[in-house]
């Protein structure tokens, strides 16, 4: 798989995973996420740019997701 096609790819998940509504345990999972695209940049399997714009995806669709106060 080329290198675009795997990021094409890293993308349609973290969008997904951003997307999902609310359920107890999403801020682990979003953390989770989060150190995998990190390290998925120490290896160099992605570019510091694409790590950065997964993580621009996943936390900026993942602002508006309530708080579990909020969905009680």
């Amino acid at each position: 798989m080329d290198s675009h096609s795997y990021f094409e790819r890293l993308i349609a998940s973290v969008e997904r995973i951003a997307r999902h509504a609310y359920y107890p345990g999403i801020e682990q999972t979003i953390n989770l996420v989060l150190q995998d695209v990190e390290d998925l940049g120490i290896a160099g399997q992605i570019s510091a740019e694409q790590c950065e714009a997964l993580r621009f995806i996943l936390l900026g669709m993942t602002m508006n997701v309530p708080s579990a106060a909020n969905a009680a």
